[in-house]
């Protein structure tokens, strides 16, 4: 049984966190899903003895799952919740008495423990895929609307939250741009808000240029660029302007529907976003093309992107190891001094986000 005087201190954690380190809605919900980890990991103890609790916090966390799944949680989920774990019991310390001196050397053992490193890399679409997808043959505005949805996914990377939130409004094909903005209603990761940018893949674009075309001679700006439709004759419904909550399993069904009957593989939207971002990295030149990619996915910082896109499969790894020596000729052009700036700048500007 969770004990209540834990519960009441995370509420009263959850509360400063919003009035004054001004954290947004979805960031509070985040940290009290990661909270409840801890109140069920303490149970009927009360904080101050946590040091002394065992298995120990990182090591519980591990198998804590609450949706049933077998799986093993994600390093990013584990962090996360480890970090949360540690700015709270931190804010104990501070904030309440008799915490400070038995949580003084214990937070710092709050570390994300090491994980199997054979787990599976990382599932993307390829540009093959999504080509193949682009031509592959539609019969309804639903599969035109889904197979301009999965092309729009990849091209730009965008979470399906905020694409089915997108209004036409928001998208501009001439510049290749995306408004990604709360103000316009977009649902966006944490309320962020950013101008993104579409791949510049002619063929793709083509698919997505004709389903625009297709949603401007019906909605107007404010209107749904994934429209909803009308179930009497699947027409796009030129009279919504409200969506579902759970509108991105809608396209997560369609896309599913449509693959299965054109004899395609299925991959759930954040794939196409892996897809992006995996093909993105390979094509970086620099730390400045990393620094654009890396913002173009709204992430917060490069460490992130990094982190959870960049590494290489072992063709990928393979490629790169044999290569090395064929590139020995051009080190000697190789500014390091340059290059030795450009990471300190970009370091520096990381920090100030």
């Amino acid at each position: 049984m969770i004990d209540r005087d834990n519960w009441k201190l995370t509420k009263a954690y959850l509360q400063y966190r919003a009035e004054v380190s001004h954290l947004a809605g979805d960031s509070i919900k985040l940290e009290r899903r990661c909270l409840r980890h801890l109140l069920e990991w303490a149970d009927s103890r009360p904080f101050h003895r946590a040091p002394s609790i065992r298995p120990r916090f990182p090591d519980y966390v591990l198998g804590a799952r609450r949706d049933g799944r077998d799986k093993p949680l994600s390093r990013e989920y584990l962090r996360k919740t480890i970090s949360t774990a540690r700015r709270f019991l931190g804010w104990l310390a501070v904030h309440r008495t008799g915490y400070r001196s038995s949580f003084a050397v214990w937070l710092d053992t709050l570390v994300v423990p090491k994980l199997d490193q054979t787990s599976k890399e990382h599932e993307a679409v390829t540009l093959d895929e999504v080509r193949a997808m682009a031509i592959a043959p539609t019969e309804t505005a639903r599969e035109r609307r889904v197979q301009a949805a999965a092309v729009f996914w990849f091209l730009s990377g965008i979470r399906v939250g905020a694409f089915v939130t997108l209004p036409v409004a928001a998208i501009d094909l001439g510049a290749l741009q995306v408004r990604q903005w709360p103000s316009l209603g977009v649902h966006t990761k944490f309320g962020k808000h950013a101008t993104t940018h579409l791949l510049d893949i002619e063929d793709l674009l083509n698919v997505v240029r004709a389903w625009d075309g297709e949603v401007r001679s019906v909605l107007p700006g404010s209107g749904y660029w994934f429209a909803p439709l009308l179930p009497e004759t699947d027409s796009i419904d030129p009279s919504a302007d409200t969506v579902g909550e759970h509108r991105a399993d809608r396209a997560r069904k369609d896309l599913r529907d449509w693959l299965r009957r054109v004899g395609l593989p299925y991959h759930s939207p954040h794939k196409f976003r892996h897809g992006n971002a995996v093909y993105s990295l390979k094509r970086c030149r620099d730390l400045a093309d990393l620094k654009a990619v890396s913002q173009n996915l709204m992430h917060s910082n490069i460490s992130t992107t990094d982190g959870i896109y960049a590494v290489l499969s072992q063709d990928d790894l393979a490629e790169r190891i044999r290569g090395l020596a064929r590139s020995e000729t051009s080190r000697a052009s190789l500014d390091y001094g340059r290059l030795a700036r450009e990471i300190v700048a970009l370091t520096q500007t990381q920090d100030s986000l």
